[in-house]
């Protein structure tokens, strides 16, 4: 049995903030007060404080005091450019990984993000899901490329499990794709797979909230529907998907 892990205040009134604003159901531009967040949701203004300086971090919140932020608009544009950059980076980083080698912390986390996706638990999809993403960052051997996504990563966090029907199978059956060329050692689709893997993530980010829409460009990168080749047996592979 896996052990059973406590989620604390702050990180269930910042996963209630975020939900709430990538839903609209708190706007944009919106002003939110320690008092008026804690009374909401039941809890003491503490774990709000906590909560704020976590959203701040990611960038969703910008602080005006200590007892009051308010919500960043986002532009699409701006969640492109973050989405194309981290698609640039994390591109490089599978395919230095099947250069580099040790893929054993990869298959670990793939086969725990398996586990998590059955379960039907997105937030423990969400959780092992940056932890796949992270082991093939270290399987780069380039400690720059974990610097600099680490960065990214929390820039926009991933919450797109938790808010996006379908999302823990489209990225699961995506990962398969990126374990495969990984282990045939095809640096190129490996580079191709991942991308294309953050671009379907934009997209559906950007068809999902507030109203947001891609542009003519990205619309003809929406959900890739396989990868570009399949490794086989022959090549170490897993098979088709």
């Amino acid at each position: 049995m896996d052990p059973i892990k406590s989620i604390s205040v702050r990180e269930q009134v910042a996963d209630a903030l975020r939900k709430a604003i990538y839903r609209g159901e708190i706007r944009w531009g919106e002003s939110l007060t320690q008092e008026a967040v804690a009374s909401r949701l039941g809890v003491s203004r503490m774990p709000v404080r906590e909560a704020f300086l976590m959203l701040a971090r990611d960038g969703l919140l910008v602080l005006e005091n200590h007892r009051r932020a308010v919500v960043r608009p986002l532009s699409p544009e701006e969640v492109a450019d973050h989405y194309d950059i981290r698609s640039l980076l994390e591109g490089e980083a599978a395919a230095r990984a099947c250069k580099n080698g040790d893929l054993t912390d990869v298959l670990a986390c793939h086969e725990e993000a398996d586990r998590a996706a059955a379960s039907g638990n997105a937030d423990a999809f969400v959780e092992a899901n940056y932890a796949f993403h992270h082991a093939v960052w270290e399987a780069s051997g380039s400690g720059n490329l974990v610097q600099l996504l680490e960065q990214m990563w929390n820039g926009l966090p991933p919450h797109l499990p938790q808010l996006v029907p379908g999302q823990v199978e489209h990225s699961q059956l995506e990962h398969r794709w990126i374990v495969e060329a990984l282990m045939a050692g095809d640096a190129e689709t490996a580079r191709t797979v991942m991308a294309a893997h953050i671009r379907r993530s934009m997209v559906e980010f950007l068809h999902s909230f507030r109203g947001f829409a891609p542009t003519a460009r990205d619309a003809k990168e929406e959900v890739p529907q396989g990868p570009p080749r399949t490794p086989g047996p022959a090549d170490g592979g897993l098979g088709p998907a």
